[in-house]
């Protein structure tokens, strides 16, 4: 049987030095493949090569074949053709994949479009329904700031399966949604309702249950290749047992005594405008030296409530009362869901980080590089170059870039929103340990993640949002 995706040799170089070396692999019409490894391995930029998505300056070599066609043979209005048809995207940030003043609704239509079709009456409503959007015509309506990452993740998905191409290009498709709904989606993947083949990249625990074939990627290179079923072999490479062994790695949870109370919400409520929701109303404490989680499936309201405790948002009932101590500058930090977005693109990354840290006073440029170095070991990102900017590294860097700032302000509070979801398993567990590490010497923690995983390592007090 002819593959549905041939790859041959597949080489790419953003600089002198190249990003993908030498990468081959097929897949089968109905297979699954799942492209794992560390962040920035290469997972993304193979994802974008099958699409040709890079940009001029970008040096591809190697082969693409694509149920027949030779995409690096192909021009790039042929290839503009197949995109959609033959081959669907999802993209790792769904807010930077929709246009930021186009309604959701417009952008899921667009796959009809360029096309040069129209949706049919209701259509766009029904793709929404279709991966779990409850009143979907409202949303519709609506720009991508007004979704939550995990929505706007599932209406992506829909956009892309909208003419149920044989191959979907899917890079960390459930990374934004919560256990259930991603393995709903995965699962509807597969029967073939959105489409009929998947190139995912995705976390060990997803890929045991989804994939057929799993491919480990290391610095650019593959390095394993084999069925799912063979996992948890001993004899596998030796990044493959690392990727595996820390995905059901326990952190240690030292028991200690919560210090103070920093904050009190009591009967919180948050309204949505014209939706006849309202979240709460919710009653908790944060302390000094412990952790509040907040679980629930995407869209349920968890990034509401965070923006209010970091006072982003106010309380439509009750009040949020901080402790004096919460009032200066740099004492309650941010970490964004989208931590793409919430980086300066204009910054090299030693700037980004270390800018809490000068807030308050001057510090030396060397100074400020070498604290951005240590705060990078700190998030396992030795090797990455404090000149980059945020689009020359990958999702899951920028988050844990985001998390390396964040807590450049030696913070009493961290208010995390998905802090791991870009992540893979080596560096969850690396970040789980460095966020324990700051409980335990004081530091108060406030995280969103519909991972119980990250909940039960940081021994986190949790609170259900529905």
């Amino acid at each position: 049987m002819t593959p549905i995706l041939d790859c041959r040799n597949l080489t790419v170089a953003y600089g002198p030095a190249p990003t993908v070396s030498d990468v081959s692999f097929a897949l089968k019409a109905g297979e699954c493949l799942a492209l794992v490894g560390a962040s920035g391995s290469g997972k993304s930029t193979i994802a974008r090569a099958v699409l040709g998505l890079h940009g001029p300056s970008t040096r591809v070599s190697g082969r693409i074949g694509l149920s027949g066609h030779d995409l690096r043979a192909t021009g790039e209005v042929t290839l503009s053709g197949l995109r959609g048809r033959l081959v669907g995207y999802v993209a790792q940030d769904p807010y930077a994949a929709c246009d930021p003043l186009r309604t959701v609704g417009h952008h899921v239509g667009e796959a009809w479009r360029s096309r040069g079709m129209n949706p049919a009456p209701g259509e766009v409503v029904e793709r929404l329904r279709m991966v779990g959007i409850d009143n979907a015509p409202h949303f519709a309506s609506k720009a991508p700031h007004c979704w939550s990452g995990g929505m706007l993740q599932r209406a992506c998905i829909a956009a892309a399966s909208a003419h149920a191409p044989p191959l979907m290009v899917a890079d960390e498709p459930t990374s934004a949604l919560d256990p259930r709904r991603g393995d709903e989606i995965l699962t509807t993947l597969r029967a073939g309702r959105l489409c009929h083949s998947s190139l995912i990249s995705h976390h060990v625990d997803l890929v045991r249950r989804h994939a057929d074939r799993v491919a480990i990627l290391h610095e650019g290179r593959l390095v394993d290749d084999f069925p799912v079923s063979r996992l948890d072999d001993s004899h596998r490479h030796a990044v493959t047992r690392r990727l595996t062994r820390t995905a059901t790695r326990w952190v240690s949870k030292e028991a200690r005594a919560p210090g103070e109370v920093l904050l009190t919400a009591r009967n919180v409520t948050r309204s949505y405008a014209g939706t006849g929701r309202t979240i709460g109303p919710f009653s908790f404490r944060v302390r000094a030296g412990a952790a509040i989680g907040l679980s629930g499936s995407s869209g349920s309201g968890k990034s509401t409530i965070l923006r209010m405790i970091a006072g982003l948002d106010a309380p439509d009932e009750g009040q949020i009362d901080l402790a004096p101590a919460l009032r200066r500058r740099g004492a309650i930090m941010p970490v964004f869901q989208n931590p793409a977005a919430s980086l300066n693109p204009f910054w090299p990354i030693w700037r980004t980080i270390s800018e809490p840290a000068s807030a308050s006073k001057r510090i030396r440029t060397a100074d400020r590089k070498a604290l951005a170095r240590r705060l990078l070991g700190q998030v396992g990102l030795e090797r990455v170059d404090i000149e980059a900017r945020p689009d020359e590294v990958s999702l899951g860097q920028c988050q844990r870039i985001a998390i390396a700032r964040a807590i450049a302000a030696n913070p009493l509070l961290l208010v995390a929103d998905e802090p791991t979801s870009a992540l893979d398993t080596v560096a969850r567990a690396q970040v789980a340990d460095l966020l324990a590490a700051l409980v335990r010497d004081g530091m108060a923690l406030a995280i969103a993640s519909h991972d119980p995983w990250i909940h039960d390592r940081l021994n986190a007090e949790v609170v259900s949002v529905h």
